[in-house]
C-alpha cells in the first residue's frame, strides 16, 4: 500500500506545481455623485473648497489593497480605489453642521480651523 501512496503524492505534487496559478486580481472604483451645496457668499466657498485641499479624512492614501495568496497555486488581489466626490461629501457633512443644504463663513471658517489642526 505505502507504495501506491508515494507515487500517487509525486504525481499530484507534479501536476499541482505544472498547473501554473490561479490568479484574480480586481479594481473597485467606489465614487459617489455629490451632494448639492450652496454658498452664503464668495468667501465661503474660497474658504471650503482651500480647506478641502487640505481635507484628509481618511489620513492615508485613497487606495487600499487586500491580497490573498498561496504560493503556486492561487492569488487573489482586491484593490479600492475612492474617487473624490466621497471626499467631497464627507467634507460638505462636516462643514454643513446644520445641514440646512448651505455652507455659511463661519461654518466654512470652522470647518478650515478644524481641517488645519
Amino acid at each position: 500500500m505505502k507504495a501506491t501512496i508515494k507515487p500517487a503524492l509525486t504525481i499530484l505534487g507534479a501536476a499541482l506545481l505544472l498547473s501554473g496559478c490561479i490568479s484574480h486580481h480586481s479594481t473597485v472604483y467606489r465614487d459617489e455623485g455629490r451632494i448639492p451645496v450652496r454658498f452664503e457668499n464668495d468667501k465661503a466657498a474660497h474658504i471650503f473648497y482651500e480647506a478641502l485641499s487640505k481635507y484628509d479624512p481618511y489620513r492615508s492614501k485613497e487606495e487600499s489593497e487586500t491580497e490573498v495568496s498561496l504560493p503556486i497555486i492561487f492569488s487573489h488581489e482586491r484593490r479600492v480605489v475612492t474617487g473624490a466626490n466621497v471626499k467631497f461629501n464627507d467634507a460638505v457633512k462636516k462643514c454643513d453642521t446644520d445641514q440646512d443644504g448651505a455652507i455659511t463663513e463661519d461654518e466654512a471658517k470652522i470647518f478650515s480651523e478644524n481641517v488645519v489642526k
